[in-house]
């Protein structure tokens, strides 16, 4: 039947105040390196900014940016700093600071004022950035450790404890901390912890680069007598479990160190310095008596220290600290999100195994630790056990967990009490993946009186949304934001308990449906830093990111000594062209731009007439087994395209010129090795052999067609259900959408018996993302979370675009599956939030549009029948009639504003 659309403009109508034609503080969310007021830039800063509560078919004319040493200048319209002066454009995202330079510890105020088409002025409040120790000789501080002798292996102690008194002698005008413990610290001025971060610093290779963090600590200070205290854990530093990928031989590995300079500025401007050297004591004989990122913490409560982080404190026994060498990183400062306790959950259930032992049951697989109050005798101890599964009898399972973990208990916390009433603690240097707590109680005097679980992970801020009336789509976009947000530490993990590795795979397939739902610019860019870090001469990767060097090989396809392949390690080009494609900031290509060529010009070495023949197979596949070689030479194909496609965006018309070419050469090697064009198959013809090479843009496009209708026919043979390991995966579910088969996807992503994620939620219950389709091992990985995609550009349509990153010009083109009466979908674009809601009505099908001020959509529709194009009645706009993927559909373009439109079916 021929659909008739109608649509209605809803204004978003703002006040504008008239006052020499001045609209005030329409301009927010302004950001500098895509963090609001960022503390210890080392980078040049880079300004964005949006506008909201204004008139459908806002565009911004022209800008003007501000930047001042204090506020009151930027209240008078002066800038010391910089003054960009009127710039004629629509831009308001990556645009850089080229004024004064910016010395270490510089604090900088800015605004910007714009003028839209009405030729109103728009000015903004202001905001500030502040500068890190930019020059490496501002670096006065030693590294210091308990010991004096930095062995290759070191000897195993106790966390060391490290503090020292100084007076302020005057009025104090700020304070700021700058502070590196490795592997992690804790960090206390006064008696108050420093900050709200806990892991710190985010884990790097450390023989390349080691975090420092920034804190304002102003607050914390008194004038008078003050004392610091840190104490250090092992973290990756020091990581010494014997595990399956060598972490405990790194090239850094070294006792615990820290490095730290605190300065305080008094009232008059001057600067006093408090450094690390061997003016700070230490001891030994603190409360952790143990850490292990995989084993656990083991903490004495005996053995604390009263106000130890106070002045004053008698410090008899404390030795004197030594000035070591340290890590031979370079320091880098930590600007990304940190990782906090995010929220604490209780038990939904618990039951007892025996007369000592309780089982806890969260009813959520998380990533962090337990936190409890118990009372009970001295040295009576509390010992914990995470899991993510219980044996038929209830019993904690971690068979699977501890598989890879060789020495050690696997996630045991254990706490000896005081024994002086109520007593409260949760580790600090450890974290667990788990749903179930096994606690164990040594006496039956022990009181458990109360025990949560804290949620740990790093603190990335929602950037989407998703829901809809299938109630299972609406729990599989949970269980995807649990695990990615729960295998975020600092970089992308795989999964929160037996391994923590960063898996180049798993990010790259999940690198879209993360930027849509979270803030990820700032993340993803310390991980694309550590890519650099890694990187070898020769331009390998490895498949972790970061390694101690294990991954660089893997014993797949015919050269054993090769990697894991493009479809892993290409995650470096993955992550930063996402990165790019959500935040419009170029800047991000160009600062990798030199690596990422590298790596591709590594992959050309190693091929043999364009073909590579090593790489891992399609991980976790089912039947129809898709091998290395094959997903490597098509994903080689897919990253040199898009090489060249970065190399023209930057202005580097030569390489776009030969990158082009090798991809075409590549694609000529590929489909002369494993194509058949007479039928359309490629390799096998399962699932993943058929969408892998439509995915990475291999299939002659004369030829497509007979390969998608392959693509069709393997789907069908299995019933509908997925046939593929995570890559094939990927591939299926973007193919499906991009050459317009919804019904086909929505009834692959819908099916509730095995193999699908139906699967995993109906039958087995699930509120995290599995490893692999049965449920049989980690279950808390995020790589098929690929799905996410479809609900996001699928369901709701939501698409930014190559051409005009940034969603300065994006798509809406949402399926609307019989079976589905609702979908909202939204995500928070660099200009504003873009919103893409439908639901079923008596009249058919009212789809809403929301599209950000400076910005315009294009509404794509299915085409039924050969009609005549559809016509909007908003400013007399209609729908043209386009091809897309050989299909038509009608298009529109929208302005900034909202829409309704109303579809009779």
């Amino acid at each position: 039947m021929n659909r008739i659309f109608q649509i209605t403009s809803c204004l978003l109508l703002g006040l504008v105040l008239a006052c020499n034609s001045t609209a005030a503080y329409k301009v927010c969310e302004l950001k500098t390196n895509h963090l609001k007021s960022p503390l210890g830039l080392e980078e040049n800063p880079v300004f964005s900014w949006q506008m909201k509560e204004v008139s459908t078919g806002f565009y911004q004319q022209n800008y003007r940016i501000l930047v001042a040493s204090n506020p009151r200048d930027l209240e008078l319209g002066k800038a010391d700093l910089w003054d960009s002066g009127v710039i004629f454009s629509a831009q308001s995202l990556g645009i850089p600071y080229t004024g004064k330079d910016l010395n270490s510890g510089k604090r900088a105020f800015w605004k910007v004022i714009l003028e839209d088409e009405k030729r109103l002025v728009h000015e903004s409040e202001p905001s500030w950035f502040e500068m890190g120790l930019t020059n490496p000789k501002d670096w006065k501080a030693s590294w210091i450790a308990a010991t004096e002798v930095m062995d290759s292996i070191p000897e195993l102690t106790a966390a060391p404890y490290f503090r020292k008194d100084f007076p302020v002698n005057k009025p104090i005008h700020s304070a700021r901390l700058y502070i590196s413990g490795l592997g992690y610290y804790e960090a206390f001025i006064n008696g108050t912890k420093v900050g709200d971060h806990v892991l710190d610093p985010a884990m790097t290779r450390y023989d390349k680069s080691a975090k420092y963090v920034v804190y304002d600590v102003t607050e914390l200070l008194e004038h008078g007598d003050n004392a610091i205290g840190v104490v250090l854990g092992n973290g990756w530093y020091n990581q010494h479990t014997r595990e399956a990928w060598d972490f405990d031989q790194a090239p850094w590995r070294g006792v615990p160190v820290l490095r730290a300079q605190l300065k305080i500025v008094d009232a008059e401007g001057k600067e006093h310095w408090i450094y690390t050297n061997d003016s700070w004591k230490f001891t030994l004989d603190g409360p952790i008596l143990f850490d292990s990122v995989h084993n656990g913490e083991t903490y004495d409560a005996g053995k604390e220290m009263k106000d130890w982080t106070m002045p004053g404190f008698e410090a008899h026994n404390w030795k004197t600290a030594h000035s070591v060498s340290g890590p031979k990183g370079k320091m880098v400062v930590q600007v990304m999100p940190p990782i906090r306790v995010i929220q604490s959950l209780e038990p939904k259930t618990h039951w007892a195994i025996n007369d000592s032992t309780q089982m806890y049951d969260l009813g959520q697989n998380i990533t962090g630790w337990a936190n409890f109050r118990v009372k009970g005798p001295a040295n009576s101890r509390v010992k914990i056990r995470y899991g993510e599964r219980i044996y038929p009898d209830s019993t904690l399972d971690i068979e699977e967990l501890s598989r890879f973990i060789w020495s050690g208990d696997t996630q045991t916390d254990r706490y000896f009490l005081k024994g002086e009433g109520e007593e409260s603690w949760h580790p600090v240097f450890t974290y667990q993946g788990f749903q179930y707590m096994e606690v164990t109680l040594s006496e039956p005097d022990i009181d458990l009186l109360e025990i949560k679980a804290d949620v740990v992970h790093t603190d990335l801020s929602e950037k989407g949304y998703f829901r809809s009336s299938n109630a299972m789509f609406n729990q599989l976009q949970e269980n995807m934001r649990w695990s990615f947000l729960g295998n975020y530490h600092g970089y992308p993990t795989d999964c929160p308990h037996r391994e923590k590795m960063g898996w180049t795979g798993d990010a790259l397939l999940v690198a879209e449906m993360g930027n849509y739902n979270f803030e990820m610019v700032p993340a993803y860019s310390k991980w694309l830093d550590d890519f650099v870090d890694e990187q070898q001469e020769s331009g390998d990767l490895p498949g972790i990111i970061p390694t101690s060097g294990w991954g660089y090989t893997f014993n797949q396809g015919l050269d054993r000594e090769r990697g894991y392949g493009p479809h892993w390690e290409g995650a470096f080009l993955e992550v930063a062209w996402q990165m790019y494609r959500f935040s419009g900031d170029s800047l991000l290509l160009a600062k990798y731009y030199p690596n990422m060529k590298r790596y591709v010009d590594y992959l050309e070495d190693h091929a043999e007439n364009y073909l590579l023949n090593f790489g891992i197979d399609d991980h976790k596949q089912l039947e129809n087994l898709t091998q290395g070689p094959f997903l490597s030479t098509a994903f080689f194909h897919y990253f040199s395209n898009l090489l060249a496609k970065m190399a023209g965006i930057l202005g580097e018309e030569e390489d776009r010129e030969t990158y082009g070419a090798l991809a075409a050469n590549i694609a000529d090697a590929f489909n002369q090795a494993y194509f058949n064009a007479q039928t359309g198959q490629y390799d096998h013809g399962g699932q993943a052999a058929q969408a892998v090479p439509l995915f990475t843009g291999l299939v002659p496009e004369e030829k497509e067609e007979l390969v998608l209708t392959a693509l069709l026919k393997a789907i069908a043979a299995k019933d509908g259900h997925i046939d593929a390991g995570v890559v094939g995966t990927k591939a299926i579910i973007h193919v499906l959408m991009d050459y317009h088969q919804e019904d086909v996807l929505f009834e692959l992503a819908n099916k509730r018996t095995f193999p699908g994620w139906g699967y995993w939620v109906d039958e087995l219950t699930a509120n995290t993302m599995f490893q692999n389709w049965d449920g049989s091992q980690s279950r808390n990985h995020i790589m098929f979370g690929t799905i996410g995609d479809y609900f996001y550009k699928g369901l709701g349509g939501i698409r930014p675009t190559d051409e005009s990153p940034g969603f300065k010009k994006f798509t809406v083109a949402p399926s609307f599956p019989s079976d589905m009466e609702w979908v909202e979908s939204g995500h928070s674009s660099p200009y504003g939030m873009v919103k893409s809601h439908w639901k079923r009505t008596s009249e058919g099908v009212e789809w809403t549009i929301t599209v950000p001020a400076n910005t315009t959509a294009e509404i794509r529709l299915p085409a039924k029948g050969k009609k005549a194009p559809y016509f909007l009645n908003q400013k007399g706009k209609s729908f043209e009639k386009i091809v897309d993927k050989g299909v038509f559909v009608y298009s529109s373009q929208l302005p900034g504003g909202v829409y309704v439109l109303v579809m009779d079916s």
